[in-house]
């Protein structure tokens, strides 16, 4: 994101943690699981659990992908179950910055074109938020496959089995998501990036 946008407010923020956590609640529900049962299938803490559904905690992509993999769900039901439709000829449109914002630790999400229709894939426009790998954390995996290409600002994308890459504006990077990895900038400005993962 640019030095001239606009983050998203604090409220904003809070109400798509909870839009996740009201979709988690509700899939959990029809599943007849209690928080225990999820966390262990899911291989995430019970408190975590509860505090994504409390709106409390903005969970990880690498989190979000164990829940709906635990739930036998594409990931974009966590986002936006309550709002799917059975749609035949569709099409959907994101206005310029008007995606919902789902924020991590690592990275500020915008989902484009994601709001009605279940696809085999997600888009995200992403602000990369940290600048080193060390405050970064563990690298990250899941399934699937993903896509990013640099907008703005330079990133660095660091993988298992390969040397860390710089990408500049233009360059795109493919990669296998079960493989750890984790994008950092290097900009002076935090980087965007055009981020394409598989559901």
């Amino acid at each position: 994101m640019s030095e001239t946008s606009t983050p998203p407010r604090p409220h904003e923020k809070a109400r798509k943690a909870g839009s996740i956590g009201d979709n988690l609640k509700a899939l959990r529900g029809e599943r007849q699981l209690t928080i225990a049962q999820m966390a262990q299938v899911s291989g995430t803490s019970a408190a975590s659990i509860s505090r994504i559904e409390n709106g409390r905690l903005s969970p990880t992509y690498e989190v979000i992908v164990k829940l709906a993999n635990a739930l036998d769900v594409d990931v974009g039901e966590l986002f936006y179950y309550r709002e799917r439709r059975a749609l035949s000829g569709w099409r959907t449109l994101t206005r310029s910055g008007q995606g919902d914002i789902v924020e991590t630790p690592n990275y500020r999400f915008e989902l484009l074109c994601s709001d009605m229709v279940s696809k085999d894939f997600l888009v995200f426009s992403t602000t990369v938020l940290n600048t080193s790998i060390d405050e970064f954390g563990e690298l990250q995996r899941h399934a699937g496959h993903e896509q990013i290409v640099v907008q703005e600002g330079e990133v660095e994308v660091w993988t298992e089995h390969y040397a860390p890459t710089r990408l500049k504006p233009g360059d795109s990077m493919s990669f296998d998501s079960q493989m750890g990895h984790a994008v950092i900038s290097t900009s002076p400005a935090p980087a965007r990036i055009l981020w394409i993962c598989s559901t």
